[in-house]
């Protein structure tokens, strides 16, 4: 079901459709809350704004991340996952302690591995959202197994990996064509938020349904920058400018066939695009001072978000004021390895956020 037509964004459509969603099997929470980003004087303001969404491929073990510390809750988690619980002792250094204390004594903590994390939350710079996922309404295992689906619905293609991440990117299982992302640069697009929509919508991980839209595109760039084309961008092509002559003009030249024709724009859109972003980036080196709180050593995710904060830092040259980027880190599969994995998980993420 194609859920989204381009002249039907409007904060009011997405509320609706928020709504309809609950039928579908998809995050109810997150479609509220993407339909009050929706607003349309978000989009027409004259500031800047930019979304970052960190996806972590594989399924991360929610119950491990943000775990229940107070003593009466604890009983009850360390019950249930008996020997995968954490100890109440281990996240002592993480214990999360908001300005106003939770209703009945609740208290939380991040995952012991995760103290740079906890630090940014008591700097007030981070929250937490509990829960949020792609479940109708909750349910018993009872509920799970029985027959009645109407006042139990599941969500669609359950427990199959492939399908859960596609239904977290854009509410529909895999074989989507536009996700969350996508819409929100459908909307920054229709406002005319920025001068090119080119550059509306970036990942830095690949590509991923969760960035495309009806008319936003997903542009992909590396950790070090732009993919360039070697014939078009090179000074020499085999060491000859006339071969980097004519290999420019067989991409750039008027096509009468339609899928030439369409190959070339994308061929001289993709060229073009390096070039500006290229020049863009530059005034924004890698090694600038301004980028040394990203401390990468060898961790893939704090190296794409230092890309997304040049990117950011570069905005005004791209001619853009509302943008959606896209990063992610793999490995969350587990399994049987779930206390040694996740803790090493943990700390890179730790680290790059």
């Amino acid at each position: 079901m194609h859920l989204i037509q381009p002249q039907l964004h409007t904060r009011r459509a997405f509320l609706r459709r928020a709504g309809q969603l609950a039928f579908t099997g998809a995050a109810l929470p997150t479609a509220l809350n993407l339909a009050a980003m929706g607003e349309a004087a978000a989009f027409n303001a004259t500031d800047y704004k930019a979304l970052v969404c960190i996806f972590l491929n594989g399924g991360n073990d929610y119950a491990n991340t943000v775990v229940n510390y107070d003593s009466s809750s604890h009983q009850q988690y360390s019950a249930v996952r008996g020997n995968i619980a954490l100890a109440q002792a281990a996240l002592t250094p993480t214990l999360l302690t908001p300005d106003v204390a939770l209703p009945g004594g609740k208290q939380y903590a991040l995952h012991p591995a995760m103290t740079g994390l906890a630090r940014v939350f008591h700097e007030g710079k981070a929250a937490v959202q509990l829960n949020v996922g792609p479940l109708v309404v909750p349910l018993t295992r009872q509920q799970y197994l029985g027959s009645n689906r109407t006042l139990y619905p599941l969500p669609p293609k359950l427990f199959s990996h492939n399908d859960q991440q596609s239904v977290w990117q854009s509410s529909q299982p895999e074989g989507a064509t536009t996700g969350w992302g996508g819409h929100l640069g459908d909307l920054a697009i229709g406002a005319n938020a920025n001068g090119t929509s080119l550059f509306t919508c970036i990942s830095v991980t690949g590509n991923t349904v969760f960035l495309s839209g009806d008319t936003a595109l997903s542009y992909q760039v590396g950790s070090g920058g732009p993919v360039k084309i070697n014939s078009l961008t090179d000074n020499s092509v085999y060491n000859s400018q006339a071969v980097k002559a004519a290999m420019m003009a067989l991409a750039m030249q008027e096509r009468d066939h339609v899928l030439e024709k369409e190959y070339n724009l994308v061929t001289s859109r993709a060229h073009g695009a390096y070039q500006q972003i290229s020049g863009a980036l530059a005034d924004f080196p890698a090694d600038d001072a301004r980028f040394n709180r990203f401390v990468t050593n060898g961790n893939s995710l704090a190296a794409q978000l230092k890309m997304v904060a040049r990117l950011i830092a570069a905005q005004a040259k791209m001619q853009t004021r509302r943008q959606v980027f896209f990063v992610s880190m793999g490995g969350f599969d587990l399994h049987d390895n779930l206390l040694n994995g996740q803790n090493t998980l943990m700390g890179r993420l730790s680290a790059a956020l």
